[in-house]
């Protein structure tokens, strides 16, 4: 079913709105910077790649080194603590709030849950 041109043009504007967002900008600003070093980047990928690989060989019962496990530990507790990283975490964080909220928002104005009506979309 097509939307009215209304509808539309209310969409769009609602789209603007939440990409000029404090918390929109904050997020991308962080996420940026993560990006600009590649020394932030390398230990988050470095991480990601390390935790996928245990997962997957744990999940297949295979016995995981305790050499490994003690490298995740560590590469865990640099990531946690890079401050770049926990920016970007923070940044996340609050714009899932915002989010949360815009959903409240959305489904107060509807008279239905929001949420609800996507899933079954």
């Amino acid at each position: 079913m097509p939307l009215s041109e209304e509808l539309r043009r209310a969409c769009e504007a609602l789209g603007r709105a939440l990409a000029e967002s404090p918390a929109v900008r904050e997020y991308r600003e962080a996420q940026a910077r993560l990006e600009a070093d590649p020394e932030a980047r390398a230990l988050e990928e470095e991480f990601q790649r390390l935790y996928g690989s245990l997962l997957a060989r744990q999940q297949a019962g295979e016995d995981l080194p305790r050499e490994e496990v003690d490298r995740f530990y560590r590469l865990r507790s640099a990531v946690e603590t890079h401050p770049l990283i926990v920016e970007r975490d923070l940044a996340l964080g609050e714009l899932k709030g915002y989010f949360a909220d815009v959903v409240f928002q959305l489904s107060t104005r509807l008279g239905a849950d929001y949420t609800a009506l996507t899933r079954r979309s």
